[in-house]
């Protein structure tokens, strides 16, 4: 008895010595109870003293959670045998590390005897390795189902083997299946194939590449995208790559209508018969078009190295200064006229349009101008300047030419009447008179040709005086009183106490009378006239309204023009139709003359008329 349990120690020991030899962990023991036999390669798994022979409650740290323990045991008596199974521990430093455990159940004769044996190697890198991997796997499809770009994982054929499916099908209306296994070229515009090959190929030896194109929508559309693609190496040779692709179709919509926009305004700048030209705000220039050299006489190069006041007389620079103190806004421009200083040291007066561009402060940074050529147009003013002149020397040379022979027609047949009527028979008597009116309107005709050529004439300034309106205006009423009582007109004054201002009394006589003339002239007998006087903020408002013939709004039109006569001859209505069409025209330049305005408002013909004039309330 003795020498078989020597034997059986003996067997024991030499096995014990050659499970400690192993590499890999080897533990017998009985099935949820205390361990047979176990080696030394287990301790250090454990971290424990290999010398340590290890107690049931010490086995037990091969499950630091309850759950897996009792799954291992299910599965092992349910099978008998389990392969890989993970099991987690906790080493004695509180470091987490991971079995991998290979075991089998030996059921012996007495069913309540089951041994368990079985290996176990530390796969804690491994383990962690394939965590991580799958913790990476689960956010990269995270990210990639849920971006807006296209994401796809070609092989190194390049076709496709993964597409983030929602994008694929938001973007380009792909499912899946329609995708993968497919070529990229299979998607790709004809005319792109080429581009995209020669990219990938220099992506081929940079590692990556960026190159913009069309892919075919599902629905027979292209769309435009900016593809960013990365090669996936190994062992010096590519083996698949990763490709992004962000929708960029508005964008290149965006980029061509502002390259049709650019090609519009480079023909336009260079087509314009007027010169354009562009400065910073130092006045230095920039840019401009044939034309303005033109206008000029200098070369590109000749102007590039001058600023605009070096071509600019020096008259203008007040001028310019003011402007540069405006407020500047984009959509509004300023217009005025100037002088530019040509090569050969002539002035060339010109048309000036200028804009200014803001930056992103809203500050001022940089000065566009259309330039216009207005010496013709300048020569034909200064003609027509000329000619007016000539015009009114010759209507007064002419009126004063006129008066002499016509004080002598009057005098004359006034001196006939006077001394010989008695010895006249009545027709000759009726014809001297008729003499005499005639010789009246002539005489009012000749006076407006006169006031004509002074009112034409551009030095025209009246003698402004202090002048109580309201006092001219009753007496202008008083002086046509006779005339208006012929026609049995009633004319009513609703003005309430002096208004004093500043004008030439003689003048706006002369307006006041020609308004009231022409309101008792055309209402027909029997009619009523309307003065009024008001003030409105700096002017003083004086209305004469009738319940005359009225005006057409055709006939409006004509009214304050040179012989702007409405011809009432011949239409059956109880007018008085003499006139020459100037009164209207002289009255308006006197008013202008003053700072005012003139107008006559009608709602038609047989409605009435009322005439307006305003003059500013020059304070003292």
């Amino acid at each position: 008895m003795d020498i078989k349990n020597n034997e059986e120690a003996l067997d024991t020991k030499k096995f014990q010595e050659i499970i400690n030899n192993l590499d890999i962990a080897y533990f017998r023991g009985v099935f949820k109870g205390k361990l047979i036999i176990h080696n030394t390669a287990l301790n250090r798994i454990l971290g424990l003293d290999p010398s340590i022979v290890l107690t049931r409650s010490q086995a037990s740290q091969f499950f630091s959670d309850p759950e897996v323990q009792q799954k291992y045991y299910d599965e092992l008596e349910k099978n008998e045998f389990i392969k890989d199974f993970i099991a987690s521990i906790k080493k004695p430093d509180g470091s987490t590390r991971y079995l991998q455990i290979n075991s089998h159940l030996i059921t012996g004769e007495n069913q309540k005897n089951k041994i368990v044996e079985g290996t176990a190697i530390d796969v804690t890198e491994k383990f962690k390795l394939e965590r991580e991997l799958k913790e990476a796997e689960r956010k990269f499809l995270l990210i990639s189902e849920n971006a807006n770009d296209l994401i796809a994982i070609l092989d190194n054929t390049f076709k496709h083997v993964y597409i983030n499916k929602k994008a694929y099908l938001n973007v380009l209306g792909y499912t899946e299946n329609e995708v993968l296994g497919k070529l990229v070229r299979n998607f790709t515009h004809p005319e792109d194939i080429k581009r995209v090959s020669i990219a990938t190929k220099r992506g081929l030896l940079r590692g990556e590449m960026l190159e913009e194109f069309r892919i075919q929508h599902k629905k027979g559309h292209y769309i435009w995208v900016e593809c960013k693609g990365s090669f996936i190496k190994e062992n010096g040779n590519i083996i698949g790559a990763i490709f992004i692709s962000r929708d960029i179709t508005e964008k290149k919509e965006a980029e061509q209508r502002l390259k049709e926009s650019e090609n519009k305004y480079r023909t336009l700048f260079e087509s314009s018969t007027d010169g354009i030209y562009s400065t910073d705000m130092e006045g230095n220039f920039i840019e401009f078009n044939e034309a303005f050299l033109k206008m000029l006489g200098y070369t590109r190069e000749e102007l590039l190295t001058k600023n605009v006041r070096q071509i600019t007389p020096s008259k203008w620079y007040e001028k310019e200064d003011d402007i540069a103190f405006t407020q500047y806004s984009e959509e509004e421009s300023i217009i005025y006229e100037k002088e530019f200083i040509r090569k050969n040291g002539l002035d060339l007066p010109v048309n000036v349009r200028f804009w200014v561009l803001l930056d992103e402060q809203g500050d001022p940074y940089r000065i566009w101008a259309i330039i216009r050529d207005i010496a013709e147009r300048k020569k034909m003013e200064n003609e027509l300047k000329e000619i007016n002149r000539l015009k009114s020397e010759f209507l007064r040379r002419a009126s004063h030419e006129l008066k002499t022979p016509l004080v002598s027609i009057k005098g004359f047949s006034n001196l006939i009447l006077s001394k010989y009527s008695e010895d006249l028979n009545p027709k000759i008597i009726s014809n001297l008179e008729e003499i005499n009116d005639g010789c009246e309107r002539l005489q009012i005709i000749i006076n407006n040709l006169l006031q004509t050529s002074k009112v034409d004439s551009v030095e025209l300034k009246p003698k402004l005086e202090r002048e109580d309106l309201t006092f001219l205006i009753n007496y202008c009423v008083e002086e046509l009183h006779p005339l208006a009582a012929k026609r049995e007109h009633s004319i009513n004054t609703e003005i309430q106490g002096p208004i004093m201002t500043f004008f030439e009394k003689e003048e706006i006589h002369d307006v006041i009378s020609n308004l009231l003339i022409n309101a008792i002239k055309y209402t027909p007998p029997k009619g009523w006239i309307d003065i009024t006087a008001e003030i409105k903020e700096d002017f003083v408002i004086v209305s004469i309204k009738d319940n005359g013939i009225g005006f057409t709004k055709e006939e409006k039109g004509n009214l304050f023009k040179q012989f702007g006569k409405i011809e009432r001859y011949g239409q059956g209505l109880d007018l008085d139709i003499d006139g020459t069409g100037l009164g209207l025209y002289i009255s308006k330049k006197i008013v202008e003359s003053h700072g005012g305005k003139i107008w006559m408002e009608s709602e038609g013909k047989s409605k009435g008329s009322t005439f307006y004039f305003s003059l500013p309330l020059v304070k003292e």
